[in-house]
Parts: structure tokens; sequence; C-alpha cells
């Protein structure tokens, strides 16, 4: 890693740590940590076993939408790559462990950098999209949980969920347009013809071809896979809810969890996730009934069953990745 990205993760992690203090320090506000410590003692481990096993299942799912991606990884490699790439999203701040995916299929020769960033893209706009969606149906299903304004609830989700599944199949075409529109700007600043401005633009030409390449019933496929994936993930919650005794429903748990899901898209996490998905659990269950002492006691509580899910998987990943040597991707 060079100085310049070693900077710039110190930086990330600086800020990471600063938001997780923060938003933690605000949350005690609203509970007692020995009230944390109480409902952690009272953990039904055969429960919480489930959703470990649960969370096992989901990897495999994340793992066939990136066999569907790049297709010459093979599936137990991948598997490593998901769970190890899965950890070090949730350990880094501000989403910087996302970019690690592309560089392990990279480092297997299966695929370049920048295709696996578009896919990486396209995964994040399908996952938004469909958590989303799933909210928008059980909004509409049963609403009675739901404190907020329904319409308004409704109306934003629905909007939201349409343009993801617009922005999913115009993908390819938005890309060659802004890739046009930088070809214009480098040109309009006279650096068209430097040869590292030329080789960028050449390489980002023939990731956003390679990437565009993706037809329509692999992209349904892996559509079907990150609905099968987050419906896994919602069950997950409310198993974990269970297993700290907290009283809630499947609808509670989909509603409320959504917040903290969508807080996750956002490039403003903290160290682990812990303080931004704690926040985001905390609006989202305040939301549908929950009072704010659980609300907060059972958001600390998922974020380290999670937490200890994705290291579990991320350290088994990590013994599991090939340590072959590298090859070169043509692309």
């Amino acid at each position: 890693m060079s100085t310049r990205g070693r900077g710039g993760l110190l930086l990330k992690a600086i800020v990471g740590l600063l938001i997780t203090v923060a938003l933690v320090a605000v949350l005690l506000h609203f509970v007692d940590p020995r009230d944390v410590m109480r409902m952690l003692s009272r953990t039904r481990w055969p429960l919480y076993g489930a959703a470990l096993g649960i969370w096992i299942v989901m990897y495999l799912v994340r793992t066939v939408r990136f066999v569907l991606l790049a297709p010459r990884t093979p599936f137990v490699t991948m598997l490593c790559i998901a769970s190890v790439h899965n950890f070090l999203l949730r350990l880094l701040p501000m989403r910087a462990g996302d970019v690690s995916y592309a560089f392990l299929v990279r480092r297997t020769g299966n695929a370049g950098l920048g295709e696996s960033l578009l896919g990486l893209l396209l995964l994040r706009v399908l996952d938004a999209t469909v958590v989303v969606v799933v909210f928008t149906v059980t909004l509409a299903l049963d609403s009675g949980t739901y404190l907020g304004d329904r319409r308004s609830g409704l109306l934003v989700a629905s909007l939201a969920g349409a343009l993801g599944l617009l922005l999913v199949f115009a993908l390819p075409r938005l890309l060659r347009v802004v890739l046009r529109g930088s070809r214009r700007v480098v040109t309009l600043f006279g650096i068209q013809d430097r040869p590292v401005v030329d080789r960028a633009l050449g390489h980002v030409d023939r990731s956003i071809e390679t990437f565009a390449r993706i037809g329509l019933s692999t992209t349904l496929k892996i559509t079907g896979a990150t609905v099968v994936l987050w419906l896994l993930t919602f069950t997950a919650f409310f198993v974990i809810m269970r297993a700290f005794t907290m009283p809630v429903g499947v609808t509670q748990t989909v509603l409320g969890s959504t917040a903290a899901v969508v807080t996750g898209f956002l490039p403003i996490g903290g160290i682990g996730s812990f303080g931004t998905l704690e926040a985001g659990w905390f609006l989202g269950f305040v939301l549908v009934g929950l009072d704010q002492q659980q609300a907060v006691a059972s958001g600390f509580g998922v974020s380290l069953a999670t937490f200890s899910y994705a290291a579990l998987m991320g350290l088994v990943g990590w013994i599991g990745l090939p340590r072959g040597p590298r090859k070169t991707p043509t692309s």
C-alpha cells in the first residue's frame, strides 16, 4: 500500500473512531449499560446458534452472486473471498473494506479490478433496491406496528425502489455517459494526450464494456439471489432478537431493522460499524413500538452478534484463501 493509501486509511480510521465514540455516547443516554449486560447474560444460545446457521447460508448466497459476476473464480475460492471481504467491510470505517473484494478477485487472476468494482456497484444498487422493496411490501401488508407516517413511508420507499430498479438495468448506459463526460472534461483541460490519462480512460472503457456483457439472464439470477439474501438477513435479525428475548414480531423486525440496514449502505460507518448500526437500529425500532431502552440494548446486542459471525467467517475465509502466486488478469 502506498503512503497516500495508508494516510487515507488512517484518516478514515480516525473519523470512524470519532463517529463511533460520539454515537455510542449519545445512545448510552437512553440505556443503562448494566441493562445491556443483563440482556446479554440472558441470551438464549440455541437461537443464537440458529442465527449463525442462517448467517452461513447467507454467505453461500453472497458467493453465488459473486460467482455469477466472476464465473471463472471457483466457488470455494469465492466463498473465502466473500467471507474476508464481508469482515473487512464490517471492520474498516467509511466502507473502506468494500474495495477488498476487487483486489482479492484480481489476486486470483480471474477478473480485472475495474469490472470487479463495477460488479460490486451493481450489487450495492440491487441490495438497496431489494431492501426498500421488502420494506414497502411489509408496510403495505401490515402497517399496524408502524408509528411513522404510513403514506409518506410508502411513497418514498416506492419511488426509491422504482429508481433502484431503473438504475440496475440502465447502469451500463449510465457508465458510458459518465465516461464520455470524463473524456470531454480531460479534452477541455488539454490533458487527453498524456499517457497516464489515456491509459486510465482506456482501462475504464474496457472495464465498462466487460461489465456491460453481463446479460439479462445473469442480472435476473443475481436479482433473485439478492431477494433470497435479504429475506435470510431479516430472518436472522428476527432470530437474534428472539435470542435476546425482545418482544418483536416478524413485521416489526423487518420494518425496524431497515433503518439500520440503510445506515449501513452509507459511507459514514464507524469502526466495526459500531455506533452507526446501533443508531439506525434505535431509530427504526422506536418507530415500530419498542421502548427506547429496549431499542438501544437490542441494537448493541445485534451489533455484537453479527460482528462475531462476520469475524468467525472472516477467519475461516482467510485460512482458506489460496496462497499461490498471483496472476495478472488481462483486463
